[in-house]
């Protein structure tokens, strides 16, 4: 799917370590566009800057070479720019020479290259460099002491966690934040969970909402929400009382993380009150997305209430079936599918299923045939299976996924053949769920899927065949390893390599010792933690040198512009239409393979194929499915992990496993979502068309997208 070297270009004119230190507003008012300029940059074309770019796109050190850049460059951009790309080096693939260098760049004397340093070692993700990190906690420059807050929570060493906790009584808020979000990082159900929670709530104590309380700045209100997510991202049953607390806050994103808390923790009345009050009354919430929690929390409560609806509830729902917002709307049908079967449910449901909203619909089915006996189920499936729309069939599949009755297998295997990839990749996904009780019929099925022409439905039949492993996989797997080729067959191999180190025998272990010398580097990091953890052997270590590119990467300049303002793109789609500004100084490949997919026409006429309420729409794929990249260069883009924030409207790069697996792919977050930060690219941001973002449902349309001049 692509390569990128973001070190091809470098931002001058803002100041480094930005995000971080001025964190998005609480509420991201859209940007009024008065021409097609996006923000002003400066874009830096230097040899030396092109010589990072080289050695990090092939994954090169060189025999050190980066190294010495780091060391001995006498212009702090370029030393800034090796510090980033050696955090792009994944470890263990590149060990403890790579560690030790950047651990040494953070006594640099210039602070942009302190700052690249520490990000760099925190992406790396290397526990051999917690100590270093640590050492700088209490560093004089807080913008260094939130990196490396922010790098030391990604390694999870032992005895961190109480270092890193300490950074909540920080002077600086934006050192805070970083600490909250960190310990959402960690395991729960560890000896110290408690007192991570505790900390957390500590940290929390002084913005109480009391009628003594003074109005909290903005950005102590971002500090707020972040130890919100905390919590609710911790599950913590601690949080039980500040996620009472804030369910009722008039700040949009305190309420929206205290209501998801609250449906993630054992259920209560107080619980319920709050997830009703956010629904109808006096206290509704006014945005759409606190809606969609509350709807979620209330299923969540009645599924674990053994389906028991309180009237309050039901009333509730009633509202919600009737929510503007399709996205509601379909929560509703999902929270209704928790529930008993009974009259005042299945009239709610039929509602659902009459709903204009596709989305609305698909959910409505799949909870019909939750609340059915196992039968009527199977009844109502096969009458639904045979709707026009896939998005609706999409949903007949993920239902049967769950039925536990034997006709749901021969329905199934029909969707495998259909003729939308959306329904029939996860048909045959949906398969696994069968193999124990069908497991003959179904593994047959899935053994014959192995030899598909069409990848997807490979790789859909390999994590099927992860559901119950059993030793007659193991000849399919290896000829589905060995033969599978072209886009997609990477995700593939290795995934065909982990079920294989799951099965075991001496025919499985064959092919996973080979594999550590596929040409593809992931796959062979794939097969040498399957040696190691799965068949308890001694991998291979040393890594070949990775080999110099066939083609040098696109340089600024010469193969795109070299942009004085951020350009802009509009994405024209069937719901109306968004304004991204794009970054190129920070993502340089990763723009300029947007921009030159819009340019060719690649994006006209797709469909979105994934949206998550309240988290990602996601478009872009060719095959409509997401298992498709055409990245512009025909491989996968390299990772361009910087520092900055996911907000709402972020654009961002969808990857599998394998960090360097980009594509053709986009997705954009409805709200902030701290666990994407320096693990997924971003390359732009929403300028307008938020009212579009909301309202895009699976298998929308983009009808046509353009760079604006």
């Amino acid at each position: 799917m692509g390569r990128s070297p973001a070190v091809l270009a470098l931002l001058v004119a803002t100041a480094c370590g930005g995000p971080e230190r001025e964190p998005e507003p609480i509420e991201q008012p859209e940007l009024v566009l008065t021409g097609a300029k996006g923000a002003p940059i400066e874009i830096v074309h230097m040899r030396e800057l092109e010589e990072v770019a080289r050695l990090e796109d092939a994954r090169s050190l060189q025999g050190g070479r980066l190294f010495e850049i780091l060391r001995d460059e006498p212009d702090a951009r370029v030393r800034a720019a090796a510090a980033l790309a050696l955090g792009r080096f994944p470890w263990p693939r590149f060990g403890s020479d790579v560690t030790g260098t950047l651990a040494r760049a953070l006594e640099d004397p210039e602070i942009e290259v302190r700052l690249a340093a520490a990000f760099a070692l925190g992406v790396r993700g290397d526990p051999a460099g917690a100590g270093t990190l640590l050492a700088y906690r209490n560093d004089p420059e807080p913008r260094l002491r939130a990196r490396v807050v922010e790098a030391a929570s990604r390694l999870d060493a032992p005895g961190m966690h109480a270092q890193v906790l300490l950074s909540l009584r920080d002077a600086d808020l934006g050192v805070r934040m970083e600490a909250a979000v960190g310990a959402a990082r960690w395991a729960t159900g560890t000896a110290d969970s408690n007192d991570i929670d505790r900390a957390l709530l500590d940290a929390l104590h002084p913005y109480r909402i009391t009628r003594e309380s003074a109005p909290k700045s903005a950005v102590e209100a971002e500090l707020v929400w972040r130890i919100l997510w905390a919590l609710a991202r911790r599950k913590a049953e601690l949080g039980r009382g500040p996620f009472l607390e804030y369910a009722y806050s008039s700040v949009v994103l305190e309420r929206l993380f205290a209501m998801r808390g609250l449906g993630v923790i054992a259920p209560d009345e107080a619980g319920l009150r709050a997830a009703v009050a956010a629904l109808k009354g006096p206290q509704k919430a006014s945005d759409w997305r606190v809606a969609y929690e509350a709807v979620v929390t209330l299923g969540n409560i009645t599924g674990k209430r053994e389906g028991r609806l309180s009237p309050a509830a039901l009333e509730a729902l009633r509202d919600a079936v009737e929510h503007e917002k399709s996205h509601v709307r379909a929560g509703a049908m999902t929270a209704l599918g928790q529930c008993a079967e009974e009259d005042a449910v299945l009239v709610l449901l039929q509602r659902g299923r009459l709903d204009l909203s596709a989305s609305v619909r698909a959910a409505a089915i799949q909870a019909r045939a939750r609340v059915a006996r196992s039968a009527d189920a199977l009844e109502i499936l096969t009458r639904e299976a045979r709707d026009d729309d896939p998005v609706l069939r999409m949903a007949v599949a993920d239902a049967l996924g769950e039925l536990e009755d034997g006709g749901a297998v021969p329905l199934l295997q029909r969707l495998t053949r259909d003729p939308s990839l959306l329904v029939s990749t996860r048909a045959a996904e949906k398969l696994g769920s069968h193999l124990k009780a069908q497991g003959a019929s179904v593994r047959g099925e899935l053994h014959a899927l192995l030899t598909h022409a069409d990848n997807g439905m490979r790789l859909a039949a390999v994590v099927a065949l992860r559901e119950a492993p059993d030793a007659s996989d193991v000849a399919p797997l290896v000829q589905a390893f060995q033969s599978t080729s072209g886009d997609g067959a990477s995700e593939v191999a290795f995934n065909a390599l982990l079920d294989l180190g799951q099965i075991g025998g001496e025919d499985a272990r064959r092919c996973v010792l080979a594999a550590q010398d596929d040409p593809r580097p992931y796959v062979r990091t794939v097969a040498r933690g399957v040696v190691r953890d799965a068949f308890k052997l001694e991998s291979k270590s040393d890594e070949p040198p990775p080999s110099e590119p066939d083609h040098e990467p696109p340089v600024p300049g010469k193969d795109y512009p070299l942009w004085r303002f951020d350009p802009m793109v509009e994405l024209s789609t069937s719901r109306g239409t968004m304004v991204f500004e794009l970054f190129p100084a920070e993502a340089p490949i990763h723009v300029h393979n947007f921009i030159t997919l819009v340019e060719a026409g690649a994006y006209d006429g797709l469909t979105f194929h994934r949206v998550v309420p309240d988290f990602v729409v996601q478009g872009g794929d060719y095959r409509g499915d997401g298992n498709g990249a055409r990245p512009w260069a025909g491989e996968a883009l390299r990772a361009e992990f910087t520092p900055r924030k996911y907000a709402r409207g972020s654009l961002g790069m969808p990857r599998n496993e394998d960090p360097d697996s980009g594509g053709s792919q986009f997705f954009v977050t409805h709200v902030p979502t701290p666990h994407l930060d320096g693990r997924y690219t971003i390359f732009g941001e929403l300028r307008t068309g938020g009212e579009v973002l909301d309202q895009i449902e699976i298998g929308d349309r983009i009808l046509s997208a353009r760079v604006l001049r």
